[in-house]
């Protein structure tokens, strides 16, 4: 077969499945997406029962200037007392911090926007779950503690929240969420790359648990 023969044959299929994906693409994932869907159309507000979004996904950063979280405070292995006040603290990098708009009423309201040296304009959350089951996936409904970082960064990038009632005892996991200006995630231009965030697993321990064992202990002698 001659390489013409092979090359007209390689160019219809492509442009075969070009057509079928676009045709796809335009019923299922369009940009005409909430033309056609049975979903409720955003109005700003938080729709626990879904919505269909039009805001375009805007400014993307250069590679350089993707976003990444590390949890300082607490780490993996870390423990706490229980039922006392502990400071979270996260540092991240490429990140404008201290753009939040109202969640009750412009939720997904703003596409993704940069700074003037090309960092994303947002701000983070710390979310806290119970660990219940080290194999399955924790209920995204149910958490221990939740909080916006809508303050800009200090100069070293970190963030910090105060859980100022403490947490009862028990394993946890902690993880970072950073967002754009309307709490979109971050969107990055590439799609191999690191996580922009962060989760570690620690422990609320029982107030003076070590002491409590010791007198136990000497009680029986």
């Amino acid at each position: 077969m001659s390489l013409l023969k092979k090359s007209l044959i390689i160019s219809a299929i492509l442009a075969a499945y070009i057509v079928v994906v676009a045709f796809a693409v335009d019923v299922n994932t369009g940009n005409n997406v909430c033309d056609v869907s049975k979903k409720t159309l955003f109005n700003g507000t938080q729709n626990p029962n879904g919505e269909c979004v039009t805001t375009v996904m805007g400014e993307i950063p250069s590679k350089d200037k993707m976003v990444s979280t590390i949890i300082r405070f607490p780490k993996d292995g870390d423990t706490v007392q229980e039922n006392q006040p502990f400071t979270i603290v996260t540092k991240t990098i490429n990140l404008s911090a201290g753009f939040f708009d109202d969640p009750a009423t412009q939720y997904y309201s703003f596409p993704q926007t940069l700074d003037d040296q090309g960092f994303i304009q947002g701000h983070s959350h710390v979310t806290v779950q119970q660990v219940v089951d080290e194999n399955e996936p924790f209920d995204p409904q149910v958490f221990a503690f939740f909080k916006g970082l809508n303050d800009p960064a200090n100069g070293q990038g970190e963030l910090s929240v105060l859980v100022d009632k403490g947490l009862p005892a028990g394993k946890y996991r902690v993880c970072t969420m950073v967002a754009a200006f309307a709490h979109q995630p971050t969107l990055m231009p590439i799609a191999q790359r690191g996580a922009q965030d962060d989760c570690t697993r620690f422990t609320v321990v029982q107030q003076n648990n070590k002491r409590s064992l010791l007198s136990k202990l000497l009680r029986r002698k």
